[in-house]
This record gives C-alpha cells, structure tokens and sequence, in this order.
C-alpha cells in the first residue's frame, strides 16, 4: 500500500543492509520488523549506523533490546485497554485509539527530561509502578535518529490492522519519508552479530551434563533392546483429534461464563511451561516461578507475579488480553 503512494520499499534481513539502504542520501524511516530477533550488537550497529534518517521505528519494544540501546526505556505490562492519544505527534491524530496492547513502554525520568514522549496512555493496577504508554518517540540526539517504539506489534498484522485507528496510525508512522527500509533480521543476521560480552552463553555445567546425558541415552537404549519380541500396537476404538478437545473444552467454558476457571486453567499451564523452561520443578507455585520469569524476561517482578496471580478478567476482551500477555511473556522467556 506504501508503494501504490508512491513511497520506495526496500526489505532487507541483516543490520548492515539496512545501514547501507538508509544511507544512500534519500530521507528514509527504518522499521525493525520483530526486535526480538536483534543481537546487541545488530541493535547498536542499526542505530549508530541510521543517524541520517528521519526516524528508526522498533514494531514491537523487546526488554533485552531496549536496554542495549540505553535510550531510557523499557517495558511493563499494562493493566487495561491504551487511553486515546494524548500527544502531538505528526503521525497521531487527535482521538486515536488502538488495540491489542502487548507491552507498555515506560520511559525514565532521565528521558523524559531528554525530550522521551509518550502515547496513548495505558493504565496500572498498582499506583506505585511507572507509567508508560503504547508509544514513546525519542528525539533524535548526536549518536541516533529519532526513535519510536511502540508496544503493540499485532495492530500492524493483517488480522488486527482494520481494528480502531491501527492502519491509519501504521501508515502515518512509516510513511513519513519518501524511502522506508523494513528491516526483519534473519538467522543469518543473529549469528553474524554475537553478543559483545566475553562470558560464554553456555554454563559450565552444561558439557558435563551433555556428556552424562548421553550415557544415561546409551544405557537407555541398551535396557530397552533387551525386551523380547516384538511390539503389537493395539487400534484404539475411535481417534479424537487433541484440536478436537481443546475447543470443545474452551467452548464449555464460553457456556457457561466461568472466566474465572479459564483465567486459573490459563495461568496453571503458563506456569508449568516457564517452571520447565527455567529449570524449575514442573509444580512449582506461581509466586516462585514469577521472579525467576521477570528476570528472565527483564521484566518487573510486580508485573509477571500480576500476570500469573492477579485478578480474575471481567470480560471476555480481558481474558483474550491475559492470554495474549501471557503468550507474548512465555515467548520472551523462551528468547531470553
């Protein structure tokens, strides 16, 4: 749609495309498809190397990338549905709203004081943590152009773009150049940019451990090669799909209203996952796995112990909100 008004595209996959396509002396806006994918030093090499652009926009505010370009933001988890804009931005007009909130971007005091504004408001259970806002747009300084971050990456997918104001605000924002480079960074992108600590990502533990793994494998496998005959495999009496089930369950529960039991059964299975995923007992209660998770994710511990043990939603939109924050905080788990 971008093209047909007459906007060029360049689509690009690693850091330094981006720098090159950015830099060719067009006025151009930069887009960072999924941020989740960014290295540390991919994220430090794409703004250092995209000063003269108009803008460097991240689609959805990773916590790990966030605080690698120490621009003073970072994320929380919003309580309710954004307020309506409250800012004057040249990509929002007056009465906006969006939809499918999956982060809150909080600026600190420090940005503020730098010129950090913020929009469409999100609300908070809990009076004493920080504001933040659907999107925070940093000025541009001497080291990068200005960046704006959003935290609602899903209003600019084709399933929820036609929802409220998405598509006229997702338009406005990319379009403000004559030359806009989407950048979606690949495997290829991730291993050519390592981490720039000199720590190794793997523990100690973890060749003893491989080597133990596999003579407990071996042992396995000769135990199981000593049973005689052959097996028989038995024909159940009918085959039910497990896509079957799950939505006749979910489907109960639409009858008969029970939120409450739905937001329980939710938050258990979230648990489990991230109990396993971490190394945690599988049955481990929710307030142990909860500091574990938010550090994990980089995430305040206030925030993940209310997404796995707050209150029950009041409606229907609000159940499909938790499960959406739930999802998004069991994906920054699994690519922390």
């Amino acid at each position: 749609m971008l093209r047909d008004q007459g906007i060029d595209v360049d689509v690009v996959s690693t850091s330094q495309d981006a720098v090159d396509a950015a830099g060719d002396g067009r006025p151009a806006t930069v887009v960072v498809g999924n941020s989740d994918l960014l290295t540390d030093s991919a994220a430090r090499r794409l703004l250092e190397g995209t000063r003269g652009a108009d803008r460097v926009v991240f689609l959805d505010g990773a916590p790990g990338v966030l605080l690698s370009l120490d621009l003073g933001l970072s994320v929380g988890l919003p309580a309710e549905r954004p307020a309506a804009a409250d800012c004057s931005l040249p990509w929002v007009a007056g009465g906006d709203r969006v939809t499918h909130l999956s982060w809150a971007i909080v600026p600190s005091d420090e940005a503020r004081r730098d010129g950090a504004r913020g929009c469409f408001p999100t609300g908070s259970d809990d009076p004493a943590l920080p504001s933040g806002f659907a999107a925070v747009e940093v000025p541009a300084g001497p080291d990068h152009a200005a960046v704006t971050v959003v935290g609602m990456p899903d209003a600019a997918t084709n399933r929820f773009v036609t929802e409220a104001d998405n598509a006229g605000l997702v338009v406005r924002l990319l379009g403000g150049s004559p030359h806009l480079v989407w950048y979606h960074p690949d495997d290829e992108d991730a291993t050519a940019n390592p981490s720039t600590t000199d720590a190794s990502v793997w523990p100690e533990w973890v060749g003893p451990g491989m080597v133990v793994l596999a003579l407990a494998f071996v042992a396995f496998a000769l135990a199981r090669g000593r049973r005689l005959g052959r097996l028989v495999p038995e024909p159940l009496p009918v085959v039910v799909r497990a896509a079957e089930t799950t939505e006749s369950r979910a489907e109960l529960y639409r009858a008969s209203g029970d939120r409450d039991r739905a937001a329980r059964v939710l938050r258990l299975a979230t648990t489990g996952r991230l109990a396993t995923r971490l190394g945690m007992s599988a049955g481990a209660p929710a307030d142990e796995v909860a500091p574990v998770a938010a550090a994990a994710a980089g995430l305040p511990p206030a925030d993940v112990d209310r997404l796995l043990r707050g209150p029950a939603p009041a409606d229907e939109q609000g159940l499909v909100t938790l499960a959406q924050q739930l999802a998004h905080l069991e994906e920054k788990v699994r690519t922390s």
